[in-house]
This record gives C-alpha cells, structure tokens and sequence, in this order.
C-alpha cells in the first residue's frame, strides 16, 4: 500500500512547526503512518526547523525564570495513569491513541450502514471524528465551512472521479461541492477533521445530517 493524495508541503510544515490543532495533527499522522514520502518530507521539515531555532539570537530571560523552573522542578508530579491497551483494527492503517478509544468507547451507529466515532472536538468549534460507510453507498450532495482534512483508514472513496484508498489524504473547503461513493463492495473507514458541520445541499442530506451528527 502506497498513498497516492498526500497533504500539501505547507500542510507538511504547518505540522512540523506544530501549528495545527490536535484534530487535523490526528489526521496528517495517521497518513504519515501509511506515507514513507510524506515522512522523508516531515523529517526534513523539523530539520531545517531545528537549524533556524539554533540560529536564532538568544532572548534575555525574565529575572524569576531559574526560581520559577525550580519551583516546578520540585513539584511532585502525579502518578501516570496506566493506559488500558485498546486492540487496533487489523485491517486499518496505524491511528492515534485517541481514535482507538473513540472507536472503543464512543461509537455509535446513525443510520443503516453507517457509524460515527466522536474523536475531539476543539475550542475553536471544529471537531474530528471517524466516518464508516457501508460498501456501495453515496454519502448525500454538500459542501463546507471552511476545512475538512479526510484520511481513508479502511476501503476507499470516488470523489469527482478520483479514487483515493487505504491511507490517501483528501483536503475540501467551501468551494467543494460534492457527493462522495464508496468504491467496491467492502466499508470504508475515514478520519476527518472539519472546522464546521456538513452543509447540505439536498433534502437527503438534510434527513441524514442531524442522525449522523457531523
């Protein structure tokens, strides 16, 4: 399995330097898991970034640094909380912790042949979740507000004529309306991290919208 749709360099670098919230990172991690390329790209990114942050002048620090890193030097953290283990799909590309725990704990079916996974849901409004649809569906007519960042876990999708599969990243926003199938017989899993909800643009949709939540 190779990818074929990747994340933009400026995604690439935007995740690098750590400027993307935790939703679109989940998103942009799980395809560099699948992506030898894009983790070559990664790699070269938080290098030269690393080389700039070593050339950069030094700042004069505030006269209460020392004392106030002791302070936090000598507070006893508290115990670590053991993790209990969450089995991963085996027949999914590697996800984040957090995904395996919104399968485990928060999935829900919303309609017949579909389920959806809350995953984290940010200050901003935006919120990630995990999408399945049944082999041989058509997702209902819309479009967005603003980004959503989409990687196939599982199975695969056509979206105006391209096909993208198992570890493939898709980018939409507002000027994307579209209609989305799944390809072939078997479901396709995705991550998806949207600044807003789904905007339909049929009564389908607009049926389907409120069951699923997104």
């Amino acid at each position: 399995m190779i990818p074929a749709h990747h994340p933009s360099v400026e995604r690439l670098l935007e995740h690098a330097a750590g400027a993307l919230d935790l939703g679109r990172r989940m998103v942009i991690e799980s395809h560099l898991h699948a992506c030898a390329a894009c983790r070559r790209e990664t790699r070269l990114a938080e290098a030269i970034g690393g080389a700039l942050l070593q050339a950069t002048p030094p700042e004069e620090l505030h006269i209460h640094a020392l004392a106030r890193a002791l302070a936090r030097i000598e507070t006893p953290s508290p115990p670590p909380r053991r993790a209990n283990p969450i089995d991963a799909p085996t027949d999914w590309i590697e996800v984040p912790r957090d995904v395996l725990e919104a399968v485990a704990r928060r999935r829900r079916w919303a309609a017949p042949g579909v389920w959806v996974a809350p995953v984290r849901r940010e200050r901003s409004g935006a919120r990630s979740y995990l999408l399945r649809v049944a082999g041989g569906m058509t997702m209902p007519r819309h479009t967005h507000k603003g980004i959503e960042m989409t990687c196939v876990l599982k199975g695969s999708f056509v979206d105006r004529g391209v096909v993208y599969g198992q570890g493939d990243f898709a980018e939409t926003d507002e000027a994307v309306e579209h209609r989305p199938a799944i390809a072939g017989d078997g479901e396709c899993v995705c991550l998806v991290s949207a600044d807003n909800s789904l905007v339909a643009k049929d009564w389908v949709g607009r049926l389907f919208q409120p069951l699923v939540g997104i």
